[in-house]
Order: C-alpha cells, then structure tokens, then sequence
C-alpha cells in the first residue's frame, strides 16, 4: 500500500534528508521508503499481502508529522484520497 505525504514546508529547522531518516527508522518493520521531491515523501506500508495491518504504519506515519510540527496543510494520501494529519 503506497502512502504519499504532501507538505508546503518542512517543520523549522528539519531538512528533508533529516525527516528521510526519522520516518525510515520509525517504520522499519511497517514500510519503507520509495521516494521523496521538495513537498512529497513517497512510502510503501506493508499491508495485507504482508499479513499485516497497515493502520499502524498510517498511525505512526500521521504522530511522526504532528509531533516535528509539519503544517496543518500538510496530508497523508491513500488510495487517491487526501486526508489532513490533523484530522
């Protein structure tokens, strides 16, 4: 399953490889990452063909962006369907 964020900007004093590094860490038994441009990060979550829920990797994907203070514009896509990380 194929999870993009889309930011306007980084949180104050993080650059891109920085954030790379933490959601790499952070979803090293739910997902890697695939790529990532100037207001993008593209993730693939291991899902159902893992036999695992994907929900936790979409959890700590959306606590990971709230907590380094990315913007409320900023959303986590699935599906073709955008949905704020604040909500």
């Amino acid at each position: 399953m194929e999870l993009l964020i889309h930011f306007p900007a980084l949180p104050a004093g993080a650059t891109l490889d920085q954030v790379r590094d933490d959601l790499a860490g952070l979803l090293e038994d739910d997902g890697c990452l695939l790529g990532s441009g100037p207001d993008y990060i593209d993730i693939d979550l291991l899902g159902e063909e893992d036999n695992r829920n994907p929900k936790y990797g979409i959890m700590t994907v959306k606590y990971y962006l709230q907590k380094a203070g990315f913007p409320p514009e900023a959303t986590i896509e699935l599906g073709g369907v955008e949905v704020g990380i604040y909500d």
